[in-house]
């Protein structure tokens, strides 16, 4: 028996064999991969089966690029065994550097297939991680939207329930800070938030213009009759957006905005400042209370950072006076405020 003949026969057999198995690996990928995202497609909705087929069609696809790595290798050792035994019988498929075009050069490099392959399957593990990606910052988006819509379904439900501890505080009670600043009338002033329209009454009968900002229909409504006043124009609108024609840019030199910044979703904070500083006349100031407490999510409520809310304040061109700690006027043992002067002065 010629030990070398048989050995030669073997090792060729078994590269043959490598070879066909590493042509059906991009195949499989691309059947994992296709049927993964066909699969998210189908069940968008449903968070934990998202992520999971996402990161294992991302996993799935970097497995098979280090797969092809590998078998790569071994048939590299392979072939060089089959060169080193016989060199006549030996395919050199490299590129010839003189006698083929650019292009004919680039593609018969060696190894060419195995880095094809590999840059698609990157790629397909690139689109699934960006697809996983976006998917969190979509949802977490929607969570915001449906948090903050459950704060005005709140006060929609239990508008009538809520007036009467709300007019039981006087604007005095709520902003001893303000009374001497906005005695004398003549501003324009925007309340957002403005609830039962307490303050935006006071505002009124102070002689300031008032622009009363409610999204809840039945407090807007129930305010609108406890306090008639044809110096108060009621608006619905939202932050962050606060779209209404009754709220043009430099128009407001104070707003109030109180008991509302834990209703606005963290992903729209920035938004919220910025549309803020836009309606303010230069200077003008904006009187924000943020809520120190436990929040309550049946009422739409997300956690408020006194540190952030500068960082951003001041990030989006307002200069911030902190005005001091005010307990809750409602008596809340657990509940207390931060009020800071945002001063639009640029």
């Amino acid at each position: 028996m010629d030990l070398k003949a048989e050995a030669y026969q073997q090792n060729y057999l078994q590269f043959r064999s490598l070879n066909q198995i590493m042509w059906q690996v991009p195949v499989l990928a691309m059947t994992l991969t296709g049927g993964l995202w066909f699969g998210v497609s189908r069940i968008w909705d449903n968070e934990l089966l998202v992520t999971a087929l996402l990161a294992t069609a991302m996993v799935g696809n970097l497995v098979f690029i280090a797969i092809l790595f590998r078998f790569r290798h071994v048939m590299e050792c392979y072939m060089q065994w089959l060169k080193s035994v016989d060199k006549r019988l030996y395919v050199e498929a490299s590129s010839k550097e003189a006698s083929t075009s650019p292009f004919e050069r680039f593609v018969n490099q060696n190894k060419m297939v195995r880095s094809l392959f590999s840059l698609m399957l990157l790629w397909a593990a690139i689109c699934s991680g960006a697809l996983l990606v976006f998917y969190w910052i979509d949802h977490a988006k929607q969570l915001d939207m449906i948090t903050s819509q459950s704060a005005i379904d709140y006060y929609d439900r239990h508008a009538t329930a809520l007036a009467d501890s709300y007019e039981a505080v006087d604007f005095e009670s709520a902003y001893p800070f303000l009374v001497d600043r906005l005695e004398q009338g003549g501003l324009e002033i925007v309340d957002i938030g403005a609830g039962t329209g307490r303050d935006a009454a006071w505002l009124a009968a102070a002689g300031h213009q008032v622009t009363a900002v409610e999204p809840s229909e039945a407090m807007r409504a129930l305010a609108a009759h406890l306090h008639p006043d044809d110096s108060i124009t009621w608006v619905s609108a939202r932050l962050p957006t606060l779209e209404h024609d009754a709220l043009p840019i430099d128009h407001f030199d104070m707003m109030l905005v109180n008991a509302v910044w834990m209703h606005v979703a963290p992903s729209q904070r920035i938004a919220s400042l910025e549309r803020l500083h836009a309606l303010l006349r230069k200077p003008g100031s904006a009187i924000v209370s943020l809520r120190m407490g436990p929040a309550d999510p049946d009422r739409g409520m997300f956690t408020v950072d006194p540190t952030e809310f500068v960082l951003q304040a001041q990030q989006v061109g307002f200069d911030v006076v902190p005005l001091g700690d005010v307990p809750d006027v409602l008596g809340r043992p657990e509940v207390s405020w931060k009020v800071y002067e945002l001063i639009a002065s640029n």
